[in-house]
């Protein structure tokens, strides 16, 4: 089963990185999901934002396409 690690990237990490210890790269792990959320919260609220100069009839078709 892969580690927590392996799951946030998505694949095996770098030699230099998985000889890390077992906690350090749990953290990492950690941050690189928080990140990630994060990032994809900034994506949203920037688009909400940008939205809004975009008249209300055709918003919803925008939005639809935008995702």
């Amino acid at each position: 089963m892969a580690d927590a690690l392996t799951r946030a990237l998505g694949e095996p990490p770098p030699a230099s990185v998985a000889a890390l210890p077992d906690e350090v790269r749990d953290r990492l792990a950690a941050q690189l999901s928080a990140r990630r959320e994060r990032l994809l919260e900034e994506g949203r609220a920037a688009t909400d934002h940008a939205l809004r100069h975009v008249p209300l009839p055709v918003r919803g078709l925008v939005r639809r396409t935008l995702s």
